[in-house]
C-alpha cells in the first residue's frame, strides 16, 4: 500500500484532504498527515523533512502541501511554496496546491452532501463557490439553519459524501488537488 505525506493548515484540512485524497485514488492509499499550527509557509519544510521516515523507517511515496489561497494568487503562492524548497532533495516527489479561497469553497459545492450530513435539504449554492468571499462562514450558516455545529468531524463527513464529479465541475482548482493525488 503506497503512503501519501500531506502537510496542511489545520485539523478540519486534516479531516477533509484525507477523505478527499481517498476519493480521487482508485486503490487505498495510507495517509500521514502533518498540521501545522500557524503560518504553514515557514513550517512545511521541515514537515517534509519528517516525511523520510514515516512508513516503518522508510519515506512515503508521496507529499502533497496544501494551503488556502486567503485572497492570495494561488500560482503565486504555489510558485513561493515551491521556491521555499528547491534547494532541498526529497526521496519522494512533492506536490504543492493551493486551495481558491478556503477548504470550505470544496464543501459548499455539493449542497446534497450537505443536506445528508445536515439530515435536512439545504439551499443549494447558485454562485460558483470560488467566488464566496467567506465560505467558512457560508458553510457553517447553512449548517447552523439545520442545527448541526460545524466541526472537523461534520467537514469530513461532507467530504465522505461529496460528489467529486461535481465538486471537479463546481470549483475549477479542485482539478490542480486531483491531478497532484494521481500524479506519479
Amino acid at each position: 500500500m503506497r503512503t501519501f505525506g500531506l502537510v496542511v493548515e489545520g485539523q478540519y484540512d486534516e479531516a477533509v484532504l484525507t477523505e478527499l485524497v481517498q476519493k480521487c485514488i482508485a486503490d487505498p492509499v495510507e495517509v500521514a498527515t502533518r498540521v501545522c499550527s500557524g503560518s504553514i509557509m515557514n513550517k512545511f519544510p521541515g514537515f517534509l523533512e519528517a516525511f523520510r521516515r514515516v512508513k516503518q523507517g522508510t519515506h512515503v511515496d508521496k507529499a502533497l502541501v496544501i494551503r488556502d489561497a486567503n485572497g492570495g494568487d494561488p500560482e503565486e503562492l504555489v510558485s513561493r511554496m515551491r521556491d521555499k524548497i528547491a534547494n532541498r532533495n526529497y526521496p519522494f516527489p512533492v506536490k504543492c496546491v493551493v486551495i481558491v479561497r478556503e477548504l470550505e469553497t470544496w464543501l459548499l459545492a455539493d449542497d446534497r452532501a450537505i443536506s445528508q450530513v445536515a439530515s435536512r435539504a439545504v439551499p443549494p449554492v447558485n454562485e460558483s463557490p470560488e467566488d464566496i468571499p467567506a465560505p467558512k462562514e457560508r458553510l457553517t450558516r447553512l449548517l447552523a439553519q439545520a442545527r448541526v455545529p460545524y466541526t472537523s468531524e461534520v467537514a469530513r463527513s461532507i467530504a465522505a459524501a461529496v460528489d467529486i464529479d461535481r465538486l471537479r465541475y463546481r470549483c475549477s482548482r479542485f482539478g490542480r488537488f486531483e491531478e497532484a493525488v494521481r500524479d506519479c
